[in-house]
């Protein structure tokens, strides 16, 4: 990346900027036995589904740590409004897989969490899910890629008989969006997707659900009435422009870089592909894709909120995060541009939820003003 990072007064959102155009996509690419992924899938992806089969609110969620090797965690938070009171349920496992076959044969587990002779139906309630939603999913894709969106009909005990499982390849490991019932009830749901940044990065295992209420009162943003335009032009290479207009209220830090005060940054960029495989460069823009749509660094996604528009040779992708650590929110916009075969140009806009809300027709103008070619 050709920018410098100045100091910002606050962290969260250069940690949010950074964690998603940094690109190091060609490594550890990986899918559960049996199942061809059109975007495969990378260590330390994960997702969490709401699961309301149950009487209480639960999550189930499984991260890929590599090719052999998955964890599972079942997550309700603790009841204590109404009877009957309940305690927090947190069971966590690591298992091991037989990568040489064409379906899921587990080597191995280890338990991770304290658990009770009482937690017997959780374990096997994960144990049920890894078997159950991979055989769903080669399913509905049998020995072939899943090229787009796709729903399809399907028997399910669990979710009262006849089902419609909603697939999209963009999300992790199982490719699953939701599960709607026979009366069109939506029973399990993608609440949120990650992907973890490090050995240390505790994204998978800190889940524990998301706010109800997304509101943000602390970041307020008082806009000038008439600054001045500034049509802010980038070249990376001598063949693309990359174009947007700012204002005299954003900051220069660098000639691809931009801040607002605190509130905003905003960032610009092109990836050359020349030397990646035609494998890779054929992955590269849904990789990228995926790559929005994830947390990463203590910062979950709404993922139903989550939306992609494409259009001509460019997707543009709106995602509302929250930040676990600072408990904020952050509005964040992705525009990824395909400029030739080897190269695809991003723009990178994220401001706090409280200056967006109030202000959005200012942020969506900019956004508006953006062209790459």
């Amino acid at each position: 990346m050709k920018f410098t990072l100045l100091s910002l007064q606050n962290k969260t959102l250069k940690k949010a900027l950074l964690s998603v155009l940094f690109f190091s996509a060609f490594t550890d690419f990986f899918a559960l036995p049996g199942i061809i992924h059109k975007i495969p899938d990378q260590s330390g992806q994960f997702v969490y589904y709401e699961d309301k089969s149950f009487e209480r609110e639960s999550y189930f969620g499984i991260i890929c740590y590599d090719e052999g090797t998955y964890g599972l965690r079942y997550f309700a938070p603790a009841k204590t409004e109404t009877a009957p009171l309940l305690p927090k349920k947190d069971i966590h496992i690591l298992f091991s897989l037989d990568t040489t076959k064409n379906y899921i044969e587990l080597t191995g587990e280890r338990i991770l969490s304290a658990i009770t002779p009482e937690d017997t139906d959780i374990v096997n309630y994960l144990h049920d899910m890894i078997y159950e939603l991979s055989a769903r999913r080669k399913k509905a894709a049998l020995h072939s890629l899943l090229e787009e969106k796709i729903s399809v009909q399907q028997e399910y005990e669990q979710f009262g008989g006849e089902v419609k499982v909603n697939f999209d390849p963009l999300i992790p490991i199982f490719n699953i969006k939701s599960i709607q019932d026979s009366t069109g009830k939506t029973v399990f749901n993608l609440v949120t997707a990650g992907q973890l940044s490090s050995s240390e990065d505790e994204n998978f295992t800190a889940f524990e659900g998301l706010p109800l209420k997304t509101e943000d009162s602390r970041h307020a943003l008082s806009l000038e009435k008439k600054p001045k335009t500034q049509k802010i032009s980038y070249s990376k290479t001598p063949e693309f422009t990359q174009k947007i207009n700012l204002d005299s209220q954003w900051t220069a830090n660098a000639e691809n870089f931009y801040t607002l005060s605190s509130i905003a940054v905003l960032a610009l960029d092109v990836i050359d592909l020349s030397s990646s495989t035609p494998a890779q460069k054929e992955t590269a823009a849904s990789s990228l894709l995926r790559k929005f749509t994830l947390g990463t660094d203590g910062t979950y996604p709404y993922s139903q909120l989550q939306k992609i528009e494409e259009k001509n040779n460019s997707a543009t992708v709106s995602n509302l995060f929250f930040n676990d650590v600072s408990k904020s929110f952050t509005r964040d916009f992705k525009i990824l541009t395909r400029l030739d075969e080897n190269h695809l140009a991003i723009m990178s806009l994220t401001v706090f939820q409280g200056a967006y809300s109030r202000n959005n027709r200012y942020f969506d103008a900019i956004i508006k003003s953006y062209s790459a070619k």
